[in-house]
């Protein structure tokens, strides 16, 4: 028995043994494993955390230069491309005001000359600037007997036509002044001697001229490309009266016709002689904040009438108004259309002469009209249809009752 106890005590005293070895070893190789990790930290140059942020960094803002990189590359593709089809449509620069005033400055020399051989070169210089050489070759004949002038503020604008191809035809009304310096021809029998002295011949004609112009757009300037022809245009008084902008407005005649007019007694007193600092109080107009800045004095108020707006706080006003020169008195009547904005018990000026508030109101109740005809049209179809079955349903009674 003692034999047996040993033995197995000895068995256990042998397993705890090695257990604890396999113990200890697992610890001491912790152990080496801290160590070793503390002589890595030691042997760590210093700034090794710096230099891998600083890596890190560096790849970051790599990165991201090239994501902007990209993205300016794909960008300037689709602008080019936006700016290939805005020159596509660009409009043609002949109708522009540019070419307007080309065309003007062309007709003040082309209807100005003296008769003379020496001014005729001179004026073929001036008109080889618009013309080209052969062209102004021709265009300056002037004649031998007659001088001509021509104001410009006597050059009227009347039509442009596009003739597409950055060419356009300038018609202008003109007044010119002939003058004939040696005067008129005596007649045989006419009774005037050689000692009265010469009366220059005078002569006001008003002609209409087409001008044909072009924009070079290699050489980046205007040209009349043909010489200008004739022509005339049929200008009849105006007789019938236009169609106002607040035409078709609904009117109002309430009780607020009254405040309306002593607030534009006020408006108009204030806009004549006002700063833009005490406009802007008034006028939410930033347009017309600066008012007439005392070029003219406010007289009185004229022929108004009222309507309604896009809402029930919203009016629209169209007055004449008596306006008067402050240094000679003379005065103008002058008509105003305005947009006024009830806030808070008084009125304020939303928009003055603003046609797009007056068309967008006149769309919007078109269409209201529209869906209430529309509407109107549904309800007819309904009761046109319940009356066709009750005179099916008063057939069929009919019927069964015959039966």
């Amino acid at each position: 028995m003692r034999k047996k106890l040993g033995k197995s005590n000895g068995k256990k005293d042998g397993i705890v043994k090695k257990s604890m070895d396999v113990f200890k070893k697992s610890s001491e190789n912790e152990k080496r494993k801290k160590e070793m990790r503390k002589l890595e930290k030691k042997s760590k140059p210093k700034g090794y955390r710096a230099k891998k942020l600083g890596a890190f960094t560096f790849w970051m803002l790599f990165l991201f230069m090239l994501f902007i990189v990209v993205v300016n590359v794909f960008s300037s593709s689709g602008s080019s491309n936006a700016g290939n089809e805005a020159d596509n449509l660009q409009v043609n620069k002949a109708l522009a005001a540019e070419g307007v005033e080309f065309s003007k400055g062309f007709v003040a020399e082309y209807f100005t000359w003296n008769n003379g051989n020496e001014d005729r070169a001179q004026r073929k210089m001036k008109l080889s600037y618009y013309l080209p050489e052969k062209l102004s070759d021709l265009a300056a004949t002037g004649d031998k007997k007659w001088n001509s002038k021509i104001l410009r503020e006597n050059i009227h604008l009347k039509e442009v036509e596009d003739l597409g191809d950055n060419r356009a035809r300038v018609i202008f009304q003109v007044k010119i002044n002939f003058e004939n310096p040696t005067g008129k021809e005596n007649k045989e029998n006419d009774k005037a001697t050689e000692d009265e002295p010469v009366v220059p011949e005078k002569i006001e004609t008003v002609k209409y001229i087409s001008v044909p112009i072009l924009y070079d757009v290699e050489e980046s300037r205007f040209a009349v490309y043909e010489l200008p022809s004739f022509t005339y245009m049929n200008e009849e008084i105006v007789g019938k009266g236009i169609e106002s902008e607040t035409e078709g407005l609904k009117p109002i005649n309430d009780g607020s016709m009254q405040n309306i007019r002593a607030f534009l007694e006020t408006f108009f007193e204030a806009y004549a002689n006002d700063t833009k600092d005490k406009l802007t109080y008034i006028v939410e107009d930033p347009k017309h904040q600066n008012g007439l800045n005392k070029t003219m004095d406010f007289v009185s108020l004229k022929n108004t009438e009222i309507f309604e707006g896009k809402k029930v706080s919203e009016k629209i006003v169209r007055t004449e108004v008596v306006l008067a020169d402050p240094n000679t008195g003379i005065e103008f009547i002058s008509t105003y259309i305005l947009v006024l904005v009830e806030k808070e018990m008084r009125y304020t000026v939303l928009f003055i002469n603003n046609k797009q508030y007056i068309d967008e109101l006149k769309s919007k109740k078109k269409a209201e009209a529209e869906a209430e005809i529309e509407k109107g049209m549904e309800v007819e179809e309904d009761n046109q249809d319940q009356n066709h079955d009750a005179e099916s349903n008063r057939l069929d009674k009919n019927d069964t009752e015959n039966e």
